[in-house]
This record gives C-alpha cells, structure tokens and sequence, in this order.
C-alpha cells in the first residue's frame, strides 16, 4: 500500500530572491534547506511546464548570471549556522534547472565539502527535469549526491509536449533511459486533470512503461498545491492517484502519493 501524506499548503510560490533560501517546509523532505543555482529573480528551465508556479521564462537565449560558487559557499555556511529549525535536507531546487548552471559539477562539489564540515547526516537531494542527464559531467556530479528526484510526468510523446512543453525537441523515452544509470534517482511525477489530464489510462499505460525502464529507487506522486500557468488545470483527485499508485505497486515499485485533503 502506497503511503499517503497530505498536501503542505505553507509552500512558497516566488522566485528565490537568493543563492541559499529557507529553511522551507516540504511536502516530501520536511524542513530544507533550498539552495537555488539559477539567477537570481530570473526563471531559466528547459521546461516550460503548464503546472510551473514560478510563471513564464524570457527566454532560453538570454544572457544571465548564475549563482557565484563563492558566494554558495558563504550563503550556505550562513544558513546552517543560523538555522532556527533542524534541517532534514539540503534542497537543489529554486528557480529552474540547477544543471543547467556551468559549473554544476564543481557546485555540487562545494556542497559535499560544505556538508562533511557542518551536517555530516544531511541528505542532499536535486530536484531536477532530467534533461541535462545525458552529459557525462552532469551524469556522474548527480552520482554523487543523496537523491536525485528526476521529472517523470507523461509516458507518450504527445502528452510530454502539451504538458512540460521543453524549449528544445527531446523524446519523452530519453530522461528516464538516462535515470536509469543512477543508483539514486527517483521519479517525481505532477498528477493533473482539466485542461490536460495525465491521469487517463492510456496515458498511465505509457507512463508505466517508463517506470519500468528507468527502475527508480522510488516514485513520489503529487499534485498541484499552488496556481498553476494554465488556469484550466486541476489537482488530480485523491482516488485518481491512488489508482495510480496501485499500478505502480504491481511493478514492485515503492510509491509515496501526497494529496490533498488526505491525512498523514
């Protein structure tokens, strides 16, 4: 039986004003700590996800300035110390695709310093759209961390198109092919009805199939706590996505389901 934990609604829904934000509550990590590597007060993502509370991105072509690895260092040395609440894990999230920043490799290499020297016990986890998994670099920085929550929202090609909508073409089959390489990822998957419904059977029969593939440590299925871009969306019902989570079982696969109005 799949657990069942009820939707956070205390979740923030702005761009990260800093390197390091937080702590924050999480549905599925507790109190985290959020350490965003996209510029600051700027969007930058290879999606462009109709669910996405952060909004519209310029553009993929602009010019930005990511996070100063220096300043990550002295940020996140900052907010350990100060914490007012004990932190259950340090976060790679923020305002996009951590990734996607140039010296992601070296990035996470500064947070594993950081952490032996000031919280030898806590997870860091990434949570990331998975397009970036196919560069070597990018492939073996995520080996080393704790979690790496990798996108898995649609199984077919054009349910991935209408849904996370990537800035460039990408076959929805890559990211999990590319998953499936580490020993720590798991599936993060948004469940939605309305305007787009990735909940229907077909679309669950394709998504399975990826699952299977990619053989993640874990699947997380949730849904929508904030506004979404697309007004016509809809958190998916619980009884929608615990019948999903019943389909995932059957591939002897671990599943946690965060829905609203369920009990912890």
């Amino acid at each position: 039986m799949a657990s069942v934990l009820a939707m956070d609604p205390q979740l923030h829904s702005e761009l990260a004003p800093h390197t390091v934000y937080g702590p924050v509550p999480s549905r599925r990590y507790g109190v985290t700590l959020g350490i965003n590597l996209s510029p600051q007060g700027e969007k930058r993502c290879p999606l462009r996800c109709t669910y996405c509370q952060i909004g519209p991105e310029r553009g993929p072509n602009r010019h930005v300035e990511f996070a100063d690895l220096q300043r990550l260092q002295l940020e996140v040395t900052h907010a350990v110390r100060t914490a007012p609440l004990p932190i259950a894990a340090w976060v790679l999230s923020g305002n996009g695709e951590a990734t996607l920043h140039p010296e992601f490799p070296q990035a996470v290499e500064v947070l594993l310093q950081l952490r032996a020297q000031l919280a030898p016990q806590t997870p860091i986890v990434l949570l990331t759209s998975g397009t970036e998994l196919g560069r070597p670099e990018i492939l073996k920085a995520c080996g080393q961390l704790d979690e790496v929550a990798v996108k898995l929202d649609a199984g077919s090609q054009a349910l991935y198109q209408r849904l996370n909508m990537p800035w460039q073409a990408l076959d929805v089959a890559q990211v999990p092919m590319w998953a499936a390489k580490l020993r720590n990822a798991i599936a993060q998957t948004m469940l939605v009805q309305g305007s787009v419904d990735n909940t229907l059977p077909e679309e669950i029969a394709a998504y399975l199939k990826l699952l299977q593939q990619m053989r993640p440590q874990r699947v997380d299925l949730y849904t929508l706590a904030r506004p979404p871009i697309e007004q016509g969306l809809r958190p998916a019902s619980a009884a929608a996505m615990q019948q999903v989570a019943d389909q995932i079982n059957q591939l002897s696969l671990v599943v946690r389901v965060f829905a609203d109005g369920l009990d912890d």
